[in-house]
């Protein structure tokens, strides 16, 4: 499976770049080699938004989580 990050409004560091790949890796053993999982984080001015998109055959797989703290976000509310 391949992981794409990006970030709105977010500096990514790599703390949050391995969170989300540990977190996401976990996922592998169910999909293809070649499904692609989209990951934004994002930033508003009240809350830090991770959104986890992942394309399937017969439709989309989704997830969001809205916290105050991103970093606490990909440890506790990504959970695989």
């Amino acid at each position: 499976m391949r992981i794409t990050i990006s970030g709105r409004n977010v500096d990514l560091g790599d703390r949050l770049k391995n969170q989300v790949n540990k977190k996401l890796g976990k996922l592998e053993k169910y999909f293809a080699p070649d499904t692609e999982a989209r990951v934004v984080l994002s930033r508003r001015k009240d809350a830090e938004i991770i959104e986890v998109t992942i394309p399937t055959r017969n439709g989309f797989i989704r997830a969001e989580v809205s916290r105050l703290n991103m970093n606490r976000s990909c440890e506790r509310h990504i959970a695989f």
